[in-house]
């Protein structure tokens, strides 16, 4: 059975068709059963501004070390959705919570 470990939110920058706009993000770490630490991203991005790039179903997240992550938005964007929309990237694994904190320092120190 999976262990929620810690939640952290920041801000970085998303990327989309060459514009960037200040976003906060929000990662989830989770312990699996064989030890390994699971970590979940989203994005909250405002809607308006994603349509004016030209978004329709993936950007990329500018994390706050400078690395880039791919995120996509569950469908297609179109004016009927939210206000605010919510983009995940694929889940990463980490062997180990040594690795998860070295990969993820936005969390500050992991427990577990």
């Amino acid at each position: 059975m999976s262990e929620h470990l810690q939640e952290a939110a920041t801000h970085g920058k998303l990327e989309v068709a060459g514009g960037q706009s200040d976003v906060g993000y929000k990662l989830v770490a989770i312990r699996e059963h064989d030890d390994a630490i699971r970590v979940k991203i989203s994005v909250m991005a405002p809607r308006d501004w994603l349509l004016a790039q030209g978004f329709t179903h993936d950007g990329t997240l500018i994390r706050e070390g400078g690395e880039r992550l791919p995120v996509t938005f569950d469908g297609e964007l179109d004016v009927g959705d939210n206000i605010s929309v919510t983009l995940g990237a694929s889940d990463i694994i980490c062997p180990s919570i040594d690795e998860a904190r070295r990969t993820f320092p936005e969390f500050g120190r992991l427990s577990g």
